[in-house]
């Protein structure tokens, strides 16, 4: 194994482990660090696949807007020390586990027709997907977008809902 593949293994291991924190964190703290983690371990991701544009719009909007939206929410919604009647069920894990396997499916699929030109699968890379995201897919790509005004929307209710008010 040389240098490249033990760097990739290791921050696949810290995407891992960050995914594994946010899911499984009791404190809704911790599952933000965890969150922070995952999203920076995917910067990292970008950086070895050689795309630093993408690896630095990766912590600028996810890692730095996003991650002060959710914790805006956290403090917005109240105390902390508040626990949910039911923090999860096997009803949840389950469904969870269907949706992500179902998701996979579908996105492999669509990646696999989107690079398939008339029957001949053409060679995926970085350059070429960022390709059908500005060529076939710009509605879904600016779609993508509403994501910092659903968590504004979110925190705003949540905030809202923790108070008593409608």
């Amino acid at each position: 194994m040389n240098f490249a593949e033990l760097v990739f293994i290791a921050i696949i291991c810290f995407t891992a482990g960050g995914a594994l924190l946010a899911v499984l964190a009791r404190s809704i703290i911790h599952a933000m660090l965890g969150l922070v983690a995952t999203m920076f371990g995917i910067a990292g991701l970008y950086i070895y696949l050689n795309a630093p544009f993408i690896a630095m719009m990766q912590i600028l909007i996810y890692v730095g807007a996003v991650t002060i939206l959710i914790a805006f929410a956290i403090m917005l919604a109240g105390p902390i020390s508040k626990r949910p009647r039911e923090w999860t069920t096997r009803g949840k894990f389950a469904g969870a586990l269907g949706v992500s396997v179902v998701s996979t499916f579908i996105i492999y699929f669509f990646l696999r027709a989107a690079f398939t030109v008339s029957g001949q699968r053409s060679e995926i890379t970085t350059a070429e997907i960022g390709r059908v995201f500005f060529d076939k897919l710009i509605l879904p790509f600016e779609l993508i977008s509403l994501l910092i005004v659903v968590s504004i929307i979110g925190a705003i209710m949540l905030a809202l809902l923790s108070k008593g008010q409608k």
